[in-house]
């Protein structure tokens, strides 16, 4: 009976792959024809009829319309569906990758005699909360009796990199670039420890992304020419069998090219004209490289990202690790030796490129024990609670434990020892005596490098070794040790004036808790049903909470509260999320007494609208010229140089041609709506580099009309208040961070406020510009008389007359300039 779960699977976009770790020593696990991996396909000739793997994906040329593969990317989106058209049903992305595990759990079954109860699953590193409990949701529909606990590839691929590797106080870097995914993570070995210390990723980045090119640069139109045919477009249904032809002959070709210069292509094209026509061409590996380029070096420019996020340089990092079949080719691999457009970075390819990540999936399931229900014993037998380390770096570790036994015993009597029979020669720690309640700790000796087995001898006080249950566990000995998962996208709460403020951050060790105070910007009134506060949870990297992914919302309704909540109470609000990624969050009102759940649904995410992805990438581009022509304007080398990255990336082309593609794939629509909200927080960037200079020449002036009011009519304190706002602002000028200047101009809004209101001249300034607005009043009459009342009482110095006249002229005001309030929290003081 295994004690861990052992088994390990890569559900990639492309394929999968199972390992399991058996005596210390990590395997693939073939399939039924014997390969080391199945392609992620699924074929339903006929209702009733499911077939995975191999022999799904070898009908995909021949029968496109009951063939489905790339469903990966659009798991966790509820209205995903893949219909088979012979069979007449429909399976959503979940159940689709559930018959791919169910397929790799029976592999798993004719090579042990039963199939696994649980397996490690990995995961793109940069799945959204909906795509991984989405998988976890697959791996129930597939059979799996215990919970599958989740690992991200590269932190994979990592481990099993370093299984077993006595490398230490190493950095590396993962390159994962697969199918429909791409992931890097930076490595850490320092001190025995194997850890992630940053990743980056892209869901939406693969080589299927290059088998796309290929077809829509080279195949398609070559086609179109010999055949007539004026559309190949992706967007086309008409054409969707061809292209699905085509896009299979092109990643067999591009496979075929990572050992040849040329690889010739031969397939059938129905053309719906009876006889299918027969298509071919001679693939060129430049060619080929050539399309892959933007793809190459966007990847690149991920693990550039990471590499700065983890405070290191490409020199810094001695080994690059390849991951996924795409790293086989060898422009991409010559790209990457070269320092100056690709890593310049060792490449290590010792490890199989295509079950890298399966096999330290497997590494990591040895390290998670599977659940065992507590063992009840009868009269006369003998169970015991053992705590001891899985997997440990040390070559000598405590073992501690506890027994019982129905109507008890006398335990100062019993003695226990741990002893290994399989080693030569044989091994048996120390005996050691039992407390008065059955415990003990001992010491055990590892053999360094191996799975070491140990059985428990309990000898009664009559020197008789008696059953106990369990009778036995392993520990592994490993070189370094596997540190455990982390957060993969920050989690936290958009704020009223609609900034993201970070809770859980990125790369922060699971399981991890957060509390932060916030205080309400809006009031509830028992009374107004229709009062309530609204809390979004987000998840994602950017300033802006609209620009991340919204998974939940916390609602604080007038019908929940016994009483009046007033406008600046404390909220006080907890993160919590496991090693699952599963997530709890609670918001406290200390002023009630009360809690409120956030209500995270992550089961009704809808895939993004193709009108609405259409709509948003045409703003995306209109905007993108917009600030090009600004800069070239202002003549801004920071924007310049920013608007010169994104631009270098490709990123507004790649939107371009996965909104394209999002009609009939609902994984480039995923991607697309990730990407394009991507791209809008890097214009988002720009934009602020380009107000910065205005934003700072605003505050000098508001800090040089405060330094004159302090001068006639402030206080120690209000000099304090002062003095403050030069300090910050000449970090803020260094830093160039438009949304801190906005804030601290906020801030001397406040204090010039508070100075004009003591010398009266507030009053005169609101007054004047209420008489500009007069004649676009809503009752321009009374606002004329108002403005001779203000002239007559500002002539007079009677200031509070003055007020009045401001009160009731505001009031005149058109409704959308008379000001509003907020609807949420914000952080600082009531």
């Amino acid at each position: 009976m295994r004690d861990t779960i052992d088994f390990g699977i890569d559900l990639g976009t492309t394929n999968s792959a199972l390992a399991v770790l058996d005596g210390g020593q990590v395997s693939v696990v073939k399939n039924n024809l014997q390969g080391d991996y199945t392609p992620s396909a699924v074929w339903l000739p006929k209702a009733g009829v499911v077939q995975v793997g191999a022999a799904a994906k070898s009908r995909r040329e021949r029968d496109p319309d009951n063939v489905q593969i790339e469903f990966k990317q659009a798991m966790g989106y509820v209205d995903a569906r893949r219909t088979f058209a012979r069979a007449g049903v429909s399976m959503t992305p979940v159940e689709l990758s559930a018959e791919v595990l169910k397929s790799l759990r029976g592999d798993a079954a004719r090579r042990f005699g039963e199939p696994p109860e649980a397996a490690v699953i990995t995961v793109p590193a940069a799945f959204a909360l909906n795509q991984t409990e989405a998988t976890s949701e697959a791996a129930k529909l597939a059979g799996f009796s215990s919970r599958c606990p989740l690992v991200q590839e590269p932190t994979a691929a990592a481990f099993a990199y370093g299984f077993q590797n006595e490398s230490r106080g190493a950095y590396w870097m993962v390159f994962d670039f697969g199918g429909g995914t791409f992931d890097s993570a930076v490595v850490s070995t320092v001190e025995g420890e194997l850890s992630v210390l940053h990743h980056a990723g892209d869901t939406g980045l693969g080589g299927k992304n290059i088998d796309a090119a290929i077809v829509s640069s080279l195949l398609g139109p070559a086609a179109a020419k010999e055949f007539g045919l004026t559309n190949l477009a992706a967007d086309d249904p008409r054409m969707v069998r061809i292209t699905a032809v085509l896009r299979a002959a092109a990643e067999s070709a591009k496979i075929a090219l990572s050992s040849t210069e040329q690889a010739q292509i031969m397939t059938e094209l129905d053309l719906g004209g009876g006889a299918p026509e027969t298509f071919e061409y001679t693939l060129q590996r430049a060619d080929v490289d050539r399309l892959a380029m933007p793809f190459y070096l966007r990847a690149v420019h991920l693990c550039r990202e990471a590499l700065a996020n983890a405070n290191l340089r490409p020199s810094d990092i001695d080994r690059l690790l390849l991951v996924g079949g795409p790293t086989l080719a060898p422009g991409l691999r010559e790209l990457l030796a070269d320092p100056s457009d690709g890593l310049g970075i060792e490449l290590d390819h010792s490890q199989d490129p295509s079950t890298v990540v399966a096999r330290g999936a497997a590494i990591y399931a040895g390290t998670v024990a599977l659940p065992r229900a507590k063992v009840v014993p009868k009269r006369g037998e003998f169970s015991g609670v053992l705590s001891y380390p899985v997997t440990t770096s040390l070559t000598t570790v405590p073992v501690s434990g506890r027994f019982e036994t129905p109507g008890g015993a006398d335990w100062s009597r019993f003695r226990v020892a741990l002893s290994d029979s399989r080693r030569q020669p044989a091994y048996r720690s120390a005996e050691v005596a039992l407390t008065a309640g059955g415990a003990f700790t001992l010491d055990v000796l590892l053999q360094e490098r191996q799975a070491n087995r140990f059985d428990v001898e309990l000898i009664d006080p009559a020197g008789a070794h008696v059953p106990v249950n369990p009778a036995g566990f392993t520990t592994t000995h490993v070189v370094n040790e596997m540190q455990g998962q982390a957060v993969v996208n920050s989690m936290g709460l958009t704020e009223a004036d609609g900034t993201f403020t970070p809770m859980l951050m990125k790369n922060r060790p699971l399981p991890a808790q957060a509390t932060q105070s916030f205080f309400t910007t809006a009031s509830v009134h028992r009374t107004d049903s229709g009062s309530v506060i609204r809390i979004p949870i987000a998840e994602g990297e950017f300033r802006r909470g609209e620009r991340n992914k919204q998974v939940g919302l916390i609602e604080i309704k007038a019908q929940d509260v016994r009483r009046d909540l007033p406008r600046g109470s404390e909220v006080v609000v907890t993160f919590e999320m496991d090693q699952s990624r599963l997530v709890s969050i609670i918001a406290d009102v200390p002023l009630l007494g009360e809690q409120f759940d956030a209500e995270v649904d992550l089961s009704h995410t809808p895939v993004p609208d193709v009108p609405a992805l259409r709509r948003q990438l045409n703003e995306l581009e209109a905007r993108h010229e917009q600030l090009r022509s600004e800069i070239e304007t202002t003549r801004s080398d920071r924007a310049r140089g920013l608007l010169a990255r994104l631009d270098e990336k490709g990123t507004v082309a790649a939107v371009r041609a996965e909104v394209t593609s999002s009609t009939n794939d609902e994984g480039a629509a995923v991607a697309a709506d990730e990407r394009i909200r991507s791209v809008q927080a890097e214009l988002d960037d720009i934009e602020e580099e380009l107000r910065i200079p205005d934003v700072m020449a605003r505050l000098r002036d508001q800090i040089e009309h405060c330094r004159e009011l302090v001068e006639s009519v402030g206080s120690a304190e209000d000099r304090t208040e002062l003095a403050d706002i030069e300090r910050r602002y000449e970090t803020v000028r260094d830093t160039r961070d438009v949304a801190a200047a906005e804030r601290l101009s906020d801030r001397a809004t406040d204090l010039q406020v508070l100075l004009l209101r003591r010398d009266g001249r507030l009053d005169e300034e609101i007054f004047h510009a209420l008489r500009m607005s007069q004649d676009r009043m809503t009752d321009p009459a009374r606002a004329r008389e108002l403005v001779r009342e203000g002239d007559h009482a500002l002539n007079s110095r009677n200031w509070p007359a003055l007020n009045d006249v401001n009160r009731r002229l505001r009031a005149l005001l058109p409704p959308d300039q008379q000001g509003s309030g907020f609807d949420g929290i914000q952080r600082g003081e009531k």
